[in-house]
């Protein structure tokens, strides 16, 4: 007979403190580490939080899932504006283990291959976050260089292009760091069954794509900040250059009335 459950992923921060996490929840915590937190919820109901913004929750009904985001939300603040969602299928079976679009099937709903799949899909969550901002990025640099083209003068002032360098860095550091795209979780060394789901666990949500894609975005709009910002550069040694001139004629035109 087979079951199958929901899983739901809500990316709701930049990150979440682990540590601050798991003292408003240490009576159900289950499993914690520096990057991941296990709550049990009911019999056969979890919750996972994830340093890098992601909340998971598995076979638990909107009711209850409403309550704890709400108490999360309580201690962390209201988090992201847009915050993503991805939902997900597990199906619980004996002939084996496959991972479907739809769905994972799997023969054992033990923990740590539960921990798996939520991990997979609160990291295609927070993806999609990190997506739709560098996909705004590079609509504004591409606007930035298009005026560029158009008129030949920076269209954007030091201040704003500082800001949206850091921005950009910022997201790129924040990626690579706390999302751990590239890292495999530990319980995979233990198990060739965990590392052999998580690999197309990996693969059908398109996880490493979608970084590397997300990555050379970042690093496009990087590229032609950098241009733009040796462009004021270049425009802020002229206008001194020129001061330092203006200066200089006006000294000699006022030696000069001094002569007369």
């Amino acid at each position: 007979m087979t079951a199958r459950y929901a899983i739901q992923a809500y990316n709701l921060y930049d990150s979440i403190s682990i540590k601050a996490i798991k003292a408003l929840l240490q009576d159900q915590v289950i499993n914690s580490s520096p990057v991941e937190l296990q709550v049990r919820h009911g019999p056969f109901s979890y919750f996972f939080v994830y340093r890098f913004g992601s909340l998971v929750f598995f076979n638990m009904p909107a009711e209850a899932i409403e309550g704890e985001l709400a108490r999360i939300k309580e201690l962390l603040g209201v988090g992201l504006s847009e915050p993503t969602t991805e939902s997900y299928q597990v199906s619980v079976h004996n002939d084996g283990n496959r991972v479907e679009f739809e769905y994972v099937q799997i023969e054992q709903s033990t923990l740590p291959y539960l921990s798996l799949i939520a991990m997979t899909v609160g990291q295609s969550a927070a993806l999609e976050y990190f997506e739709a901002n560098a996909d705004q990025k590079l609509r504004e640099i591409s606007e930035f260089m298009q005026r560029l083209g158009a008129t030949g003068k920076v269209p954007v002032n030091a201040k704003l292009l500082l800001k949206f360098i850091g921005s950009a860095g910022w997201m790129r550091q924040h990626i690579i760091s706390n999302l751990s795209i590239l890292d495999s979780p530990e319980e995979v060394w233990t198990s060739k069954d965990l590392e052999r789901l998580f690999k197309e666990l990996q693969l059908n949500f398109d996880i490493h794509v979608r970084f590397r894609t997300l990555d050379r975005k970042l690093s496009l709009v990087q590229d032609h900040m950098e241009i733009l910002s040796d462009l004021v550069a270049s425009r802020r040694a002229n206008i001194l250059e020129l001061m330092v001139v203006a200066l200089f004629v006006l000294e000699l035109l006022l030696s000069a009335f001094r002569m007369f």
